[in-house]
């Protein structure tokens, strides 16, 4: 009998929850802003640039990436001078790309009109590198002489080559950076305007990741088995084949999918009716930089790039083991087990949210990430205690989409303090800042590997053959890792924007609104539900942020009695 009432009870909430979810696909659930169908577009489209980013994952300028050692023969030295070079343009793209979505007033929004083009630029851009031909590898242009520098390894004067193929493929990523920047900054803009409540924005931005992230993650499940398979006796995970076939398929696929966004999302901001977005870089520079919070989520930025040098499992994946099925095990663990580790922070992230608030969830992720990589400097010399260590990295990094749900609430703020919505400026401003800090920091990494023997100007890919040497750079590599983190951590001490304090900075702005649209003659049934809701809770919980707003505008009561409106 006890057995027949659970399955009755279990029957009726899979049929409550069936109607709830087809009542709210059209209809936001109380108190939220979003419909699940707009969600749902909105998690898939996000796909979009998660999609296209296995791009630029296996073309960036690094020595841990397969393509860029074997193919175009990157060294440590190579690498930091290029990446000086592209610190550069970004330096420059930035305030370029700022004044292109502040001050944006399309009529689809202030972020959409970006999409579709930069998804194309974006695509086409990065497809081309594995198409260079080998042969123009061999066509020298330019040498850079570099001086004997004793720290870095380098004993002796030499010279750094750069070849017709290496020149190309790096034009043809600093056109596709501009391009996927743009795309992922109008995304991003997208998110934090998609809904002013707080705790929505953490439940979109937690099953969004988990939704977006499959197209990608089934990429990479794909890829290991074609290194490991197909293209096995074509040098694996370096066979430029598998990367001509994958390159475009994504691209073609990422177009396609950013379609959703276009057509099924909605931009939000409590700005007037009337709102015209007008800033320049040097205003927005200005205001930004009066934030204390712009600059605890820039730090954070600016020294989390050394905190993931961490990540060694492709170096472990290709130089650890031997025999090609080990490899492709490995592959797929860690394109699996450990994406799954990042999944599991996203599906728990927005209960913590609401239970302990961002900055406890921070720190507490910031913290375990030092713990985890503490470990993983011990356990340098096991590979397979690596990628166990690596695991709980990923799931304490998934927490790293809480710094976008930050970055709307701080929007919110500087937005009541200046009147300026700046996400374009904010994004471009910091992406200077960090780029900056970039130049120098990105020095370390082969000043950290010279202590192990690598020098500036060796093949990175020969020396990860000898076992001796590939101990050291794990260990040193390691070791800057956790420094970085130790780094990334301490802000988050600083950062006392609760979320008490945003719900009422959101209150004020909708105050504004009203009242804006009420001078303008263009008030809204929303501004008028919105106010009364706020007039009521400040009756109630004298709260001084609102009441002081209210105080301000002599013509509430008129828009109050507006009830022709409701």
């Amino acid at each position: 009998m006890e057995k027949v009432k659970e399955k009755e009870s279990l029957k009726t909430k899979i049929v409550n929850g069936i109607g709830k979810f087809k009542s709210h696909w059209n209809k936001p659930p109380e108190g939220y802003q979003v419909s699940y169908k707009e969600f749902a577009a909105f998690a898939a489209g996000c796909g979009s640039p998660n999609l296209l980013g296995v791009l630029t994952q296996y073309t960036a300028i690094a020595t841990s990436v397969h393509l860029m050692i074997s193919y175009f023969k990157m060294s440590t030295g190579m690498a930091w001078i290029l990446t000086i070079f592209a610190s550069v343009i970004a330096i420059v793209r930035s305030p370029i790309l700022s004044m292109m979505i502040d001050n944006s007033n399309g009529k689809s929004g202030k972020f959409k009109p970006f999409l579709l083009w930069s998804a194309i630029g974006t695509a086409i851009s990065f497809s081309f590198v594995p198409y260079i031909p080998s042969a123009w590898m061999n066509i020298h242009l330019f040498s850079i002489p570099l001086p004997a520098i004793p720290v870095m390894g380098v004993y002796e004067a030499s010279t750094i080559d750069f070849n017709l193929g290496i020149l190309l493929a790096f034009i043809f990523i600093q056109i596709g950076q501009f391009f996927i920047t743009l795309l992922n900054q109008s995304i991003s803009g997208i998110e934090q305007t998609i809904s002013t409540v707080a705790q929505e924005r953490a439940n979109i931005g937690s099953l969004k990741g988990l939704v977006s992230g499959l197209p990608s993650s089934i990429v990479n499940i794909i890829l290991p088995i074609l290194a490991g398979t197909l293209f096995a006796k074509q040098g694996g995970w370096n066979a430029v084949n598998m990367y001509r076939i994958i390159f475009p398929i994504c691209g073609v696929l990422g177009v396609l999918m950013v379609l959703l966004l276009v057509k099924g999302v909605e931009e939000r901001t409590v700005v007037k009716q009337e709102y015209v977005a007008k800033v320049r870089f040097t205003e927005g520079m200005r205001l930004l930089s009066k934030s204390k919070y712009f600059w605890i989520i820039t730090i954070f930025n600016a020294f989390n790039a050394i905190r993931n040098l961490a990540n060694i499992t492709t170096w472990i994946t290709q130089y650890s083991f031997v025999s090609d099925t080990a490899k492709t095990v490995v592959g797929l663990y860690c394109s699996t087990i450990l994406m799954n580790a990042i999944a599991v922070a996203l599906l728990v992230g927005p209960f913590l949210i609401k239970k302990l608030g961002k900055r406890n969830v921070m720190l507490i992720a910031c913290v375990g990430y030092v713990i985890m990589i503490s470990l993983q400097v011990i356990f340098h010399k096991s590979p397979v205690l690596i990628l166990v260590v690596s695991f709980f990295e990923q799931f304490f990094g998934g927490f790293y989409f809480v710094t976008g749900i930050m970055t709307s609430d701080i929007m919110d703020e500087i937005q009541m303090k200046t009147g300026k919505r700046l996400e374009g400026f904010w994004q471009n401003y910091m992406a200077i800042v960090t780029t900056v800090i970039g130049v120098f920091t990105g020095m370390l990494t082969p000043l950290f590997l010279s202590f192990g023997g690598v020098g500036f100007s060796d093949d990175i890919s020969l020396a990860l053959q000898s076992a001796e040497l590939r101990n050291n750079i794990f260990f040193y590599q390691s070791l800057l890792a956790l420094i970085g983190a130790i780094v990334v951590a301490i802000p988050f001490f600083f950062y006392d924007l609760t979320e008490k304090k945003h719900a009422n900075i959101v209150r004020v702005l909708r105050i504004r609104a009203a009242v804006d649209n009420f001078n303008d003659g263009k008030l809204q049934d929303e501004d008028v539900k919105y106010l009364k809701e706020i007039v009521a809770f400040a009756q109630e919980t004298k709260e001084p942020m609102v009441t002081e707003e209210l105080s301000k505008h002599g013509c509430i009561n008129l828009i109050l009695e507006t009830e022709q409106l409701c």
